[in-house]
């Protein structure tokens, strides 16, 4: 007899389609289970197989709470981690089963349920889901060892000799300057006559002789001198008790 649960998962493309053929197994595996549905830890529905009068969003809400408490209980108790929640009640019961540590199974029994073999059920379904949701890592590639490269062998350099360069002088040519003749300055006559006035009154005033030639332009030009009487001063005479006169 095949396991209804791996041929979910293999006969199924995408997680999606996976989580509600595994779903649909336990429903036909376990007729004692009513509902069933996939939470996550957050709370949040993944998939579901429920009655028409139960809700998604607040089955996978209480689930997520009464996990939350559980898992607090048993670590509180130290217990350990805690790996399911069986809730019973008037009109049936509740199982919630870790799948792997990646989500919540949440099964709903109804009375006089055989707790045994829905509780097998419902622990190869949640097996089954951790499957579909678990991501296979990857085999990483072996690692190729690359033998180092021999550093090429150094060739010396051939350097060739330098020859010198020759450099011809260069000379800068004579500047040939050009003399410069002075132009004599042509006076006018009336400027020379005037010159000639000047020079000959500077001369009569230096030996102080005077001369009338009827222009006293010059003498008024000339500034008058006042002699200045000084005074007599004769040397004081001391005599030997002390006293002077002039």
């Amino acid at each position: 007899m095949s396991d209804p649960y791996a041929a979910a998962l293999s006969g199924a493309a995408g997680r999606s389609v996976q989580l509600d053929q595994v779903l649909g197994a336990l429903l036909r595996q376990a007729p004692d289970v009513e509902a069933a549905a996939v939470v996550s830890f957050d709370g949040l529905p993944m998939a579901s197989a429920l009655p028409a009068g139960m809700d998604e969003d607040r089955v996978a809400a209480m689930s997520a709470a009464l996990l939350s408490l559980g898992e607090r209980a048993a670590q509180g108790l130290g217990r350990g981690d805690l790996s399911q929640v069986y809730v019973e009640g008037d009109n049936g019961t509740v199982f919630l089963i870790s799948a792997d540590d990646e989500a919540v199974l949440v099964a709903v029994g109804r009375v006089g349920a055989k707790v045994g073999l829905m509780l097998f059920e419902v622990k190869q379904a949640a097996a089954a889901v951790g499957s579909a949701l678990r991501i296979e890592a990857e085999p990483m590639p072996p690692l190729v060892q690359v033998a180092p490269e021999e550093p090429a062998a150094m060739q010396p350099v051939q350097i060739s000799e330098v020859q010198p360069v020759q450099v011809q002088p260069v000379y800068a040519q004579p500047v040939q300057m050009q003399p410069v003749q002075m132009q004599p300055e042509q006076v006018q006559p009336e400027r020379a006559q005037q010159l000639a006035q000047a020079s000959a009154d500077a001369g009569d005033h230096s030996t102080g002789e005077t001369h009338d030639t009827g222009d006293t332009s010059s003498t008024d030009r000339l500034p008058h001198l006042t002699p200045v009487q000084t005074e007599d001063r004769r040397p004081a005479v001391v005599a030997s008790d002390g006293s002077s006169w002039s």
